[in-house]
């Protein structure tokens, strides 16, 4: 599926997995975490029913399927994205993982050989700083946060936004969750109640996903609260913290179906 599209070589090819490079754009894995996905985290990742039980996530996948030649998923990670809800969905339905961590997909191909649900899907590594298709030569592109998580804060954002702009078809689709937290002066107080400095994210300009979308070129086609999550003190400082002092704070999921915007 990908050769097609290609706009440059890989640097090398191991387990039939296409490598561009650039690792250092996303998360560091070690053997620790390849033992928890081998122990039962991947299972349960690629048998969670969570996007098909809502029904917002389940109408973007049937979206997908229906007007897709194929996806590509982008920093598919340990989740692998959208594609085990899509996969279930139809199992022939072609779709390409990705992710910048080359030990994540090599992971998630030796356990996917070894249950026989290798149908239809390819892997391959790549940043989303440097996307290795051609221009509008790529059909649909999907994610779950996975330029949530992009690192380099507003400056990701733009480049990645960037690169899927430049790669997607003229007519293509690009199928994403993303989340946002949704009180930030709320948060400012809190680190103030903690005595310490704000975590950068919350110092940069403060911008949505609709309007990053529509600054890069896009015009959404949908969009859709998809869920909303209370940050509690088991998940880091900040919920602690949160739980502490009584503030509430949490992250907003939202939907999108965004396309290039049409120029005169």
């Amino acid at each position: 599926m990908i050769e097609n599209p290609l706009e440059k070589q890989p640097s090398s090819i191991e387990d039939d997995i296409y490598i561009f490079g650039n690792i250092e754009d996303g998360d560091c894995f070690d053997d620790s975490d390849v033992e928890i996905w081998r122990n039962g985290c991947f299972e349960k990742n690629w048998n969670n029913n969570y996007f098909l039980e809502n029904e917002v996530s389940r109408g973007l996948l049937n979206k997908i399927i229906r007007e897709g030649q194929f996806v590509v998923d982008l920093a598919s990670g340990p989740g692998m994205g959208l594609i085990p809800s899509l996969k279930k969905i139809d199992s022939s339905f072609p779709c390409v993982a990705s992710d910048v961590n080359l030990m994540v997909m090599k992971e998630w191909k030796r356990y996917l050989e070894s249950k026989s649900q290798i149908n239809e899907l390819e892997f391959t590594q790549f940043s989303v700083f440097d996307i290795p298709f051609k221009d509008n030569s790529v059909p649909a592109y999907s994610s779950f946060i996975g330029l949530s998580n992009t690192r380099k804060g507003n400056i990701g954002y733009k480049k990645a936004l960037a690169e899927i702009h430049r790669t997607l078809a003229d007519n293509g689709m690009f199928f994403t969750i993303e989340s946002e937290w949704n009180d930030i002066p709320n948060i400012l107080k809190l680190f103030e109640k903690m005595n310490q400095q704000p975590w950068n994210c919350f110092t940069e300009k403060q911008t949505s996903w609709h309007d990053r979308f529509i600054e890069s070129g896009f015009e959404i086609i949908f969009e859709k609260k998809f869920d909303y999550r209370s940050l509690n003190k088991d998940d880091n400082e900040l919920g602690e913290a949160a739980d502490k002092f009584g503030f509430e704070i949490g992250i907003l999921f939202t939907a999108y179906g965004v396309k290039k915007r049409r120029t005169e």
